[in-house]
């Protein structure tokens, strides 16, 4: 992934998702809060509302907006989009590849923000993180990747948007780090 912008302009980056999808422990990776490669997930506490951090992304100083992923935020980032969704350089969708239940969800989720962010960060790079590809999972014939995509796809191409996507896990610590430039 390259990065290609005005030197002046700042970069934002937000990671979206449904809750419990792994936002939080991706930029726990990416902060160094999570060094090694674990051997269980780690325990996590929900994010409440919007953290907002600072780290080194393409050499530059970069925003970053973890939107915690609870029904009751999502609807405040719907209903004020503008506050949430205005000059985004980066936007990562994080799928929780193993939660079948809340596939569904997860669709209409992001065919909402996905709008809002087309009008407040028209130039915004989108990137999809397939999260929990763990080693022990085994994609069956739910194919949850396959069913997300092609719910989402139709939209993307109506708007001209390209995309990029990730497999990523807790479990490959380094699948994280490449999947945000950190690593090739």
């Amino acid at each position: 992934m390259e990065y290609e912008e005005n030197e002046e302009k700042p970069i934002k980056l937000v990671i979206v998702g449904m809750e419990n999808a792994g936002k939080t422990t991706i930029l726990d990776v990416l902060t160094d809060k999570i060094k090694e490669t674990p051997h269980k997930p780690p325990s996590m506490n929900p994010t409440k509302g919007v953290e907002r951090s600072t780290i080194l992304f393409f050499q530059k100083e970069t925003k970053v907006w973890d939107l915690g992923g609870q029904e009751t935020y999502r609807n405040e980032y719907l209903s004020n989009p503008e506050k949430y969704f205005h000059t985004i350089s980066f936007f990562y969708y994080v799928v929780d590849i193993q939660d079948y239940y809340r596939l569904f969800s997860s669709v209409m989720y992001f065919r909402g923000i996905f709008n809002l962010i087309k009008k407040y960060s028209p130039n915004a790079k989108v990137i999809f993180l397939f999260h929990k590809t763990d080693p022990d999972y085994i994609p069956d014939d739910k194919n949850l990747k396959g069913k997300f995509l092609e719910k989402i796809e139709p939209l993307l191409k109506l708007a001209d948007t390209k995309y990029i996507m990730y497999d990523t896990t807790i479990f490959d610590i380094k699948s994280i780090k490449i999947a945000f430039g950190f690593e090739s």
